[in-house]
């Protein structure tokens, strides 16, 4: 799937946010045609049902919020999303900022006599610059000048300063499924007794399945599988080995991030050494998913390394409990503060335990968490 990006173009009145964001969807769609143009002007009339639209700074906040969303999902599916909109808020940008994966902020400006000549509804306010953008990706200055087509340009060689929060280590992956260390037709004793817990034809998510031995065995049990990884090599393989059932879909995603897959009712979540390739930030987002996808009842499966995993410790720190170790990322889960994030989103603890002898091979005996927490 194509990699989304959301254009914000925001400015004064009369800037010239609509034409420019005309033109960049014009010239994006020679490229692409997902591509899609929210005006700030269309889409007030639309969110207001044909009431009254009220331009007190409490409603315009609520309907610049609501743009906001509404690109992000467009853009979690892979759209180019241009979102023109005066939308001066600080809390709105930063909330872009932090949650839209591919997130391009342009600021429009203008002389304040071009903008006055220009301004034929009398809405422009001279001075009122307190909620101008802090740090935007681009400013434009649409004072007449520069050809429009010479500005859209300049906006579309801007790369996304956040397109990803982390690769998954992508690479390293490829490589290593690509060398076929692990056998698909051998899954994990973790999956098997996940099996005999869960109960007949189950609706299943698998959180990073890698080669997808554990999808396929629960796939060959009957269960109706999704399965999400980060590694295109892996999945194109095992897309093409199950092209005819029925009841499997490999997806290549963020799979904290798959917001499309959460919309998705499942009975269980099953998330094996999955939960130490991303930060604790991105586990709380990923949680908060999870409850989302449940039904009621489900189960949310773990097995992941602890904090007292022989391995933990070694390797370049980066960050609480996470290393750079052999090459890639690995993050430890701290035991006690799990069970606490858990609890205090409504899950039932049903099985928690941490324990050696888990996933023994001959050169390791990881300390693992094996959880079962139902929703």
């Amino acid at each position: 799937m194509s990699k989304g990006i959301v254009y914000w173009l925001t400015g004064l009145p009369n800037s010239g946010k609509t034409t420019i964001g005309t033109a960049l969807y014009y010239s994006l769609r020679k490229k692409r045609e997902d591509v899609i143009i929210l005006d700030g002007d269309i889409l007030k009339e639309i969110m207001s049902g044909g009431d009254k639209i009220d331009y007190k700074k409490s409603d315009r906040l609520v309907r610049a919020k609501r743009y906001a969303m509404m690109a992000k999902l467009l853009a979690d599916q892979g759209a180019l999303v241009i979102v023109c909109t005066i939308a001066m808020f600080d809390e709105v940008r930063e909330w872009n900022r932090e949650n839209i994966k591919g997130y391009i902020e342009v600021f429009i400006t203008c002389s304040e006599e071009v903008l006055q000549n220009r301004d034929k509804k009398k809405l422009y306010v001279p001075g009122h610059k307190e909620q101008y953008p802090k740090n935007p990706d681009i400013v434009i200055d649409n004072s007449g000048v520069i050809p429009i087509m010479d500005l859209v340009q300049r906006i579309e060689e801007i790369t996304p300063q956040k397109i990803d929060d982390y690769d998954r280590d992508k690479q390293y992956w490829n490589e290593y499924y690509k060398s076929g260390k692990l056998k698909k037709n051998v899954p994990s004793s973790f999956a098997k007794w996940i099996n005999s817990y869960i109960g007949c034809n189950q609706h299943i998510l698998e959180l990073g399945c890698g080669n997808g031995r554990d999808s396929l065995y629960f796939i060959e049990q009957g269960h109706n599988v999704i399965a999400v990884d980060g590694s295109d090599c892996a999945i194109a393989a095992l897309n093409k080995e199950t092209v005819d059932l029925e009841n499997a879909l490999f997806v290549c995603d963020d799979f904290v991030k798959c917001h499309t897959l959460y919309e998705i009712p499942f009975d269980c979540i099953y998330s094996r050494f999955t939960l130490h390739a991303i930060t604790e930030e991105q586990e709380d987002e990923l949680l908060n998913n999870v409850c989302k996808a449940l039904r009621f009842g489900g189960v949310f499966c773990v097995e992941a390394r602890t904090i007292h995993d022989d391995i933990y410790g070694k390797g370049h720190e980066i960050a609480k409990n996470t290393y750079i170790y052999e090459g890639h990322f690995r993050r430890f889960i701290d035991c006690d503060e799990f069970y606490k994030k858990l609890v205090n989103l409504g899950f039932e603890i049903e099985y928690y335990k941490e324990m050696n002898g888990l996933s023994k091979t001959d050169n390791s005996d990881p300390m693992l968490l094996r959880c079962i927490a139902r929703l």
